[in-house]
């Protein structure tokens, strides 16, 4: 989209109102209202949809076209931003209903159909909404700004509206000055409390004891549940504790992280229309960081995707963890990528492992172009090594085309990890090397989308974190993982090869092919994408 002749970006800006048209004030605790003119032009093809962006911080990462909803902000206190509606066909027409806001114009003598008021933070009740137009919090800086869409999912941002900050809670002063007094409270009760013991303590004869009990064990396991560092200097050693014992360590530190994050909910997986979607019927997205497809009309389920945003090293949305596509659901993989500007694909797995399908094949076979859905891909060229293919796509909407670097490691094997460890390091370093620097979130995916991509998404967040940090915490990177997409990294003997990879690369042994993973291939291992998993049928 184009802005109208003679506008500048500075000149799109909303406007507040000084106030409402029933006398009330445009900024309250919870909502916002502006008065937003409509400045795009039809000259690069019709206007089809728009939505309006709320920000806290202008700096923020705002150039997906589809952006986090007001849930994920309630979720998430580090998001910044996020788009208040999904798809509005009507935002300037008089019976606009779109986000609930009061859909009147602003009543001029000429063309008042080019501008409307609009109240952020208007709707109260957003549990079936997949973007809401929710309230605000209070006291609290936003920025606003209006996005408008072509057919073709091109879109233009307004400026963003000066900064406008949310009434004072009435009861705030109030709330902070019993917050004070409740804290003061607490602590003078704390001291007393804990004098009394420490008297007690010097009057009670010490009596000796060969071991704290269960609950100082509790105690130990809560304090280091989240983050367990290790110096680079002392990751050999912490390698060989590791290992003794059978992998005893291995096997603690792993069960430890079985459960993180099964108590989140998936209710849109299981939404009746979305369950044929999904390639195995226990690997399904979390609500809270589902990557969401902008909806198309009248079909329900039309934004579900089995792919949730991953943080790695340089951002909490670096990474896309998905499934292999199906054939059902392939144009939908195409769409997410240019939905989400990603301009980088990995794929761990070959399409057919053991006789059965792992992936759809879902790009072209041959250098014609290929059509999924409204995209058009063709492949511009292919570089064959004896452990992975890199090809260059072009990818095209209409009169618009990106180019996308599809990376594709081939030998991984069916049951457990690659043999030479060597051999997925060189691949993340050539990965790392080739992205396509801009655009989107990397997307990674092998057939569920949980363990080899588990797996290369740690060791690629490693090897950046271990030239800046003179530690690494391995534990932490997958708890993380694993609260935003079911069992990240899925298998203690991947958990365990990821440690033996960074100590390969830390020794300097990482250039050396006899660096192998002996007895890494053994059918004894159940396969990484099978592990309690029940297939689709």
């Amino acid at each position: 989209p184009a802005f109208k002749s003679g506008l500048n970006a500075q000149q799109t800006k909303p406007v507040p109102l000084e106030s409402t048209s029933g006398g009330s004030s445009a900024v309250t605790e919870t909502q916002i209202s502006l008065t937003f003119t409509n400045p795009f032009s039809d000259v690069n093809g019709m206007i089809r949809y728009y939505t309006v962006i709320v920000s806290k911080d202008p700096s923020a990462d705002s150039s997906s076209s589809t952006l986090p909803s007001w849930a994920d902000v309630q979720a998430d206190s580090s998001i910044k931003v996020y788009q208040t509606l999904g798809q509005c066909k009507n935002f300037f027409s008089s019976d606009s209903t779109c986000g609930k806001g009061n859909g009147k114009r602003r009543r001029r003598a000429v063309n008042s159909l080019d501008s409307r008021t609009f109240v952020i933070g208007d709707e109260t009740s957003c549990e079936s909404e997949t973007f809401c137009n929710g309230p605000l919090f209070a006291d609290t800086e936003y920025y606003v700004k209006l996005r408008g869409f072509t057919a073709s999912g091109e879109f233009k941002d307004t400026a963003y509206s000066e900064k406008i900050r949310t009434a004072q809670g009435s009861s705030s002063n109030a709330a902070l000055i019993g917050g004070v007094v409740a804290v003061v409270l607490v602590l003078i009760v704390i001291a007393v409390v804990v004098g009394l013991v420490m008297v007690r303590r010097r009057r009670r004869p010490k009596r000796a004891t060969k071991h704290e009990g269960p609950k100082a064990n509790w105690e130990q396991s809560t304090m280091c549940k989240f983050s367990r560092p290790v110096k680079l200097a002392d990751f050999p050693a912490h390698v060989r504790k590791m290992s003794a014992d059978s992998d005893l360590k291995y096997a603690e530190e792993y069960e430890d992280l079985k459960e993180v994050g099964r108590d989140q909910p998936c209710l849109a997986a299981e939404f009746p229309p979305n369950r044929p979607k999904n390639r195995f019927t226990n690997i399904l997205p979390y609500d809270h960081s589902r990557v969401k497809l902008l909806p198309t009309d009248d079909e329900e389920g039309s934004d579900y995707i089995n792919a949730n945003y991953m943080p790695g090293f340089n951002s909490k949305r670096e990474y896309i963890a998905t499934q292999g596509p199906l054939p059902a659901t392939r144009d939908d993989f195409w769409r997410m990528l240019w939905e989400q500007s990603s301009r980088n694909i990995v794929m761990l797995t070959r399409c057919q492992e053991k006789g059965r399908e792992k992936s759809d094949h879902y790009w072209p076979s041959d250098s014609d172009p290929k059509f999924y859905g409204d995209l058009q891909v063709v492949i511009l060229n292919e570089t064959h090594m004896p452990d992975w293919t890199v090809t260059e796509f072009k990818v095209s909407l209409g009169e618009q085309s990106r180019n996308v670097r599809h990376f594709h490691y081939r030998v991984w094997p069916d049951f457990g990890v690659p043999k030479d460890i060597t051999s997925l390091i060189r691949f993340e370093r050539m990965v790392r090397e080739r992205l396509v620097r801009e655009g989107g979130p990397i997307i990674c995916h092998c057939s569920a989308g949980v363990g080899r991509s588990g797996t290369f998404i740690v060791l690629d967040h490693l090897l950046q974190m271990i030239r800046e940090k003179d530690e690494v915490d391995i534990f932490s990177i997958v708890y993380k993982l694993r609260k935003e997409r079911v069992l990240m990294v899925q298998t203690e003997q991947q958990y365990k090869f990821l440690h033996e990879c960074l100590l390969c690369v830390l020794e300097g042994k990482e250039d050396d092919t006899t660096y192998a993973n002996v007895g890494q291939i053994n059918v004894g291992f159940d396969d990484d994408e099978g592990i309690n998993v029940v297939e689709v049928p």
